[in-house]
């Protein structure tokens, strides 16, 4: 879960219309566009959760955070059989309890449940548990993992640098690279992930 206490606002005093914040916004709450010869942008408080990528990566310092309402993005895990999300958590290969987005302390069983509940692309999983409205780094392989894991496909928009694509897991690393670095203990490694994604949950 995340609190969201802060919404981004433009400057278009000092806005040149880069794109940048549409770019880098987790949940498309960003739109940069002309009308009538005029450059605007629109951000959609609906949307906004306050992650500050936008804020901090817009070349121009045209952006700020400013206060808002405070409201809470999550999803309640005990509306749902725990036998499921422990099975989507353990296809995904991660335990339940496992953090999977450090900025929010998020843990899988919460994004087990976001895709349970009708999550289906990356950005309607990080409005429903605020999984990836922190640095929107670490957490984007593990929200792609679960999607994958639940059989979900999705086409990364062209006017975005999130989910860039899934990088291989130690289940996919193949004899070559394996034998071309022996110093690396892949295998050591993937039997220690194996024991502590089917470690029992306690209650």
């Amino acid at each position: 879960m995340k609190v969201v206490n802060v919404h981004a606002r433009v400057r278009m005093e000092l806005c040149q219309g880069c794109k940048t914040c549409e770019m880098v916004c987790p949940v498309y709450a960003a739109k940069v566009k002309k009308k009538k010869g005029e450059l605007q942008v629109d951000i959609n408080d609906q949307k906004c959760v306050g992650c500050w990528n936008c804020e901090q990566r817009c070349p121009e310092q045209a952006i700020e955070m400013v206060p808002c309402e405070p409201y809470v993005l999550r999803t309640d895990v005990s509306q749902f059989d725990y036998k499921e999300i422990e099975s989507l958590c353990r296809q995904a290969r991660f335990h339940p309890k496992q953090a999977v987005c450090y900025c929010t302390a998020s843990r899988a069983e919460e994004l087990a449940a976001a895709i349970l509940a009708g999550a289906k692309t990356p950005d309607a999983v990080v409005l429903a548990t605020g999984i990836g409205a922190g640095c929107g780094i670490e957490c984007n392989q593990p929200i792609q993992r679960f999607l994958e894991a639940a059989g979900l496909k999705f086409e990364r928009p062209k006017q975005s640098y999130q989910w860039y694509g899934r990088t291989p897991t130690v289940w996919e690393v193949s004899r070559e690279v394996k034998a071309n670095h022996p110093l690396f203990r892949f295998d050591q490694d993937r039997q220690l992930l194996e024991r502590i994604i089917k470690a029992p949950v306690k209650s």
